[in-house]
Order: structure tokens, then sequence, then C-alpha cells
């Protein structure tokens, strides 16, 4: 996308110079019509000169022809006596008067001259080329002789002596005027100022238009993937804060054990994987779909909202088919490639892109938890807005687990790679379906959130939870929400269990969603501060997936700061993710934090971390979580 401020100052500077131009144009032709009313008033005042000299010639001296007008002049005392009535017209203005004639070799001499300064003789040859000369004894019309490359004006007018149907001589009279210079002095400021403007204005138009080409020039470069040829990272970020989420569904699509292809046959035939499935997508999807390499074998797909909600369905599942029977054959080598997608339809309905992109991936990591290969929907526009039946069926769901003792607690190993040891684990929440299947909360629990439901749900986590370690030494995080806090059944729970044991309450440590929507920020302090006074400890969970406001994290006195998934998963491929949590890092020790890092699915990020000096990891590369505590000797059996 080309930057809509250069194309703005591009089109508002291109609009001021055409009325520069124009406005410079206008000044330019009002300055010859002044011209030409000063060079019409003065030949119009000449002329009524001339033709009254004329009429006194001929009344006054029977003049019909050339001889008589050639034998009238030769007597001195005519030739004075009209050379004294010519040099009265001369002035400034008036340069040169005189009178002229054709001889009969047809060339041109003076009868008399009225000028004060190299005057001519009678009968002196008059050297001339300018055809108005000739054109007035043809035409016997008056000519105007008007002098080139001179910025006043300067005239001959040549008025015909006519007798008889003839021409016998000429009038000559040749003027200039300094009016034409005086106006020319008067607009020059204005025309220096116009000019030096529209320098410039063109000078910017020139820096705007190498700005827009060096952008056009450059965009491949900057938004395009090398590998792939898809649009990268940087285009999300250049789109992100304009796209509207309305008219999308985000899908995210994840090559199946890729690490085992790279480790297998090398990063070269990884590399040609990548670039032969991006062109099996982009095959796949639509013009009006965006693809984007989010980061290693990670893709996100915008898909266009404009067809039916069906086809978003099918557009994912053909590119997840077309994946799966290609043939990928490499240096001789058939490799097998699958691909797991998840979907969210509805990303409208998240605060923001980033929100809507976690829950993305959170689908796509079912699809991989389900066992590869597939797609998972996850559909919180039918949840959250479906018919109450619909609803309801969430709620039953959920209440029937409650009644039938199916709900659990999975446990995953929160390590510290300072001592090689497991620091904690973090408590989440599982239904055990009817058939035995493990159902993770993403599938009910954004359908019942803020219901009685959900608070009865909490407080059975908690009670499960605090049974678990009441008679151990184990520390245990438990996630737990701002409306949970606040509630006072769910609030009563944790004083009384913690109050009746300090011992567990000094081993548990509630992770509270940075990302949470908190409007009460002085209620929300009151519940930190009480679960502190408890003795029990505090941790910003998904800290960096919503605003951060870093103000309120050092408010409220966290003992951690969990460092959201988002910006872990990549790190190792990633360089802005690594400097933000590095800065987060940074942030954390200054401010008495320690913090973990959420997401760590496989050793490059894990090793990328240990550069960081994160105090605490977890995730699938250390330990997947489990219904019974993992121990030490269980961790890094994983293969993500």
């Amino acid at each position: 996308m080309v930057k809509r401020r250069e194309l703005t100052i591009f089109f508002l500077l291109f609009i001021l110079g055409l009325f520069l131009a124009y406005t410079y144009s206008d000044i330019l032709r009002a300055k010859e019509n002044i011209f030409d009313r000063i060079e019409k008033h003065k030949i119009e005042q000449i002329s009524f000169v001339l033709k009254n000299l004329q009429e006194d010639i001929y009344k006054n001296n029977q003049i019909a022809t050339k001889n008589d007008l050639v034998s009238f002049f030769e007597e001195k005392k005519n030739r004075e006596k009209y050379e004294h009535i010519l040099s009265m017209m001369l002035s400034s203005d008036v340069k040169y008067s005189y009178v002229l004639y054709k001889d009969d070799e047809n060339k041109f001499r003076f009868l008399l001259d009225a000028s004060k300064t190299d005057k001519a003789n009678f009968n002196q040859k008059f050297d001339i080329d300018l055809k108005e000369y000739n054109l007035a004894y043809a035409t016997k019309e008056p000519q105007t002789v008007k002098q080139k490359n001179v910025e006043n004006i300067y005239i001959t007018y040549i008025y015909p002596i006519i007798s008889n149907g003839a021409v016998i001589g000429l009038f000559n009279i040749d003027f200039t005027t300094e009016i034409k210079s005086i106006i020319l002095e008067s607009i020059k400021p204005l025309e220096a100022f116009f000019t030096i403007l529209t320098i410039f204005i063109f000078i910017f138009m020139g820096i705007t238009l190498v700005q827009i080409f060096h952008y056009f020039i450059t965009k491949k470069k900057i938004f395009t993937d090398p590998l792939t040829n898809t649009f990268n990272r940087n285009y999300l970020e250049e789109i992100g804060h304009v796209i509207d989420l309305k008219n999308y569904s985000i899908a995210m699509l994840d090559l199946d054990k890729f690490k085992v292809i790279n480790d297998t046959y090398g990063h070269k035939a990884g590399d040609y994987v990548l670039s032969h499935v991006s062109t099996i997508f982009k095959k796949s999807i639509r013009d009006s779909d965006i693809l984007i390499r989010y980061g290693g074998e990670e893709f996100l797909l915008l898909i266009n909202n404009r067809d039916s909600e069906k086809l978003k369905m099918t557009i994912c599942e053909r590119i997840r088919a077309n994946v799966a029977k290609e043939n990928f054959s490499y240096d001789g080598d058939d490799i097998k490639v699958t691909l797991s997608i998840g979907i969210h339809k509805h990303p409208s309905l998240e605060k923001n892109l980033q929100e809507a992109i976690k829950i993305a991936d959170k689908m796509l990591y079912e699809a991989k938890r389900s066992g590869r290969n597939r797609v998972v929907v996850y559909d919180e526009k039918l949840n959250s807005h479906s018919s109450s039946s619909s609803s309801s069926k969430y709620l039953s769901f959920v209440k029937e687990a409650l009644a039938e003792d199916r709900v659990t607690c999975h446990y995953q190993p929160i390590y510290s790679h300072h001592t090689g040891e497991i620091f904690k684990y973090e408590a989440l929440v599982r239904i055990i379906s009817k058939d035995g299947k493990v159902i993770m909360p993403m599938s009910f629990m954004p359908q019942i959130k803020l219901t009685n439901v959900h608070y009865k749900l909490t407080q059975r986590v908690l009670s499960t939870v605090f049974d678990k370690f009441k008679d151990n030494q184990k520390l245990v995080s438990i996630n737990i929400n701002f409306s949970d806090l606040i509630h006072p059944d769910i609030e009563d729970s944790i004083v009384k269990a913690l109050k009746s044991n300090h011992n567990l309450a000094s081993r548990v440590t509630f992770e509270i969603l940075e990302s949470d929507e908190i409007e009460n920020i002085e209620l929300f302090k009151q519940k930190i501060h009480l679960l502190h006074s408890l003795k029990a400890k505090v941790s910003i969970d998904d800290f960096g997936s919503g605003y951060s406001n870093f103000k309120s994290v050092i408010d409220i006195e966290a003992n951690f700061l969990k460092i959201d998934g988002s910006l872990i998963k990549n790190i190792d491929i990633n360089s802005k993710d690594f400097k933000v949590v590095k800065s987060i890092v940074h942030f954390a020790a200054q401010s008495n934090m320690q913090t973990i890092a959420e997401f760590v699915h496989s050793k490059e990020v894990y090793e990328k971390l240990l550069l960081l000096d994160i105090d605490y990891m977890q995730g699938y590369y250390i330990s997947k979580p489990e219904p019974h505590l993992v121990l030490k000797e269980e961790l890094f059996k994983t293969v993500s």
C-alpha cells in the first residue's frame, strides 16, 4: 500500500501548482492586455494627428500626385513648415517622425525628416527591408511594425498618404513608451514570488514522487517473503490498523511435523517444501484472500467474507486436501506433508486483530492436538449470538459435566532452567466427555463467559486444585478472570481456603489475564491487595497481548509476568519478537518481577530464550499438560 500521507501531499502540491500556473498565466494575459491597450491608444492618437495633417496638405497645396508631393517638399520653406508641425509630436515617447515616398525605381526616399538627431536630407535614400512599407502601398492601409526582444514598446507606425485612390507617400512615426517598463518593474516582485514558489512546489513534488517511486520499488522486497513469495509479517503490520475484520475470517495454517522434515532431509528440503506448499496455497485461494507467512512453517490466511459462510470452510478444506495429496519429491526422497488449520470465522468480535489471530492459533493447536491434518473452527458469533436453545446446549454441557464430576484439571510444569527443576505447575481446566475424550476449554469457556455456570466452573477448579495441593509442597498457578475476582462467592471460597491453610496460600499463584477488559482499575487493585494479604502471589498472564499498561502492572505489584505465547512461539526466527520480549524481561527485572515464557514448543525457541535469561518456561517442548504432576525425569520427552 502506498503511504496515504505521501499521496495526499503530492495531490495537494499538484493542485497548488495548477492554481499557481493558472494565476501566473492570468497575470501574463492581463499584462499583455494592458500593453495592447496602450499601443492601440497611442496609435489612435498618432493616426488622428496624421489624418488632419494630410488633409491640411491637400487642402492648402493642391497636391494630387506623387510628383506634386515631391515638388511641394522640394521647397525648403514647405519642408521646414511641416517638419515643425511633425516635430511638435516629438516627445520622450515619439523618437522619429518623417515622410517617405517611393521613386520611379521603387526606392524609398525622404521627403522631410522632423527628427532631432540623425536628421536625413531631402530625397536621401531610405534603406529598409521591412515588408510593411510595401504592404502599406499595396493595401493603402496603415501598418504597424513591432520591434522584437525589446522590453519597452518600440513601434514604427506607417500611415499612407493617399490621393485619387493611390498611395503617393508615407508618414513614418517611430515611438516608444516607458509605461511598459514601469508596469514590468511593478509586477517583477510578484512574478519573482510566483517563480520561487513554483520552484519550491516542483522541488517538493519531485521529492514526494521520489518517495512514492522508492516505495513502489522497495514494496515487493519489504512486504514479500523471498522464499515463498507470499506477504510477510511486515505487510501484516502495515495493514493491521486499517483492515476491517468484519470483511474477513482468519485461518492459521501450519505444516505438521515440519521440524522432522528439516531434521531428516535437511533445511534445503524444508525450504523446498515451504516454497512448493505456498504455491499450492495460492492456487487454492481467491484473489481477494490475503496469504501471509506468519513465521517458520506457519501461515496466516485472511479469507474474504464476500461469499457464503460455507465457502470459508471449503477453502480451508481444499487447501488441506491439496497439500495432503501432493507428492513432494526432493533429491530422490518422497516427503509426506500434511497441514493443520485453525479458523476464527468472526474475528471482528475480538477487540483487535492480534486477539483474533490468537484464537485462530489456539484452534490450530487444537487441530494438532486432535491428530493433525484437519481443520478446527472457532465460531464465537454462533456461540455468542445463536438462539437460546444453542446457548443452552453449552450451558447444559458444562452443567452436566459439573453434576457428573467430569470436570478435572491437567497440570503443565513451569520449568526453571537455572536449577534444572520444576518450579511449579499451572492448573488447566478440562472436561471429560461421556465417551472419554478430553475437551479443551476453548470449546466451551467462551460460550459460558459471565454466566452463573462459568462461576460455578471456576469454583470447581479452585476446589479441585486446592484439594490436590493442600498436603504437598508443590507450587501451583490457577487462571482466574477479573470477573471471577469480583464475584462474592468466588472471593469467599478463596478467602476461606487460604486463611485456613497458610502453607497452601504461600504456594498458590493466581494468573490474571493482562488482556482482560478491566474498567475499574481501583477495584482491581483492591482485589490484588486482598490476594497479597492472604500471602498468595499474582501473575499477569498473556502479558504483551493486550495494551500492556506498564504503569498498572507496576501499581498492582505482580510477582510474575507471563509473556504471551504469540511473542514466544516465533522468537527464534522473528527479531522483532525477540526485541519485544527482551524489553519485557528488562522491565520485569527493574520492577522486581520474575518472567515466565509460555508456548515453548521447540528446542530452537528454548535456546533462544536462554539468551534472554527468562526466569521460567513452559510449553510442549518441555512437557504437555498431564492429568498427573509430571516429574523432572519426564521433561523434554515430547516432540512438538
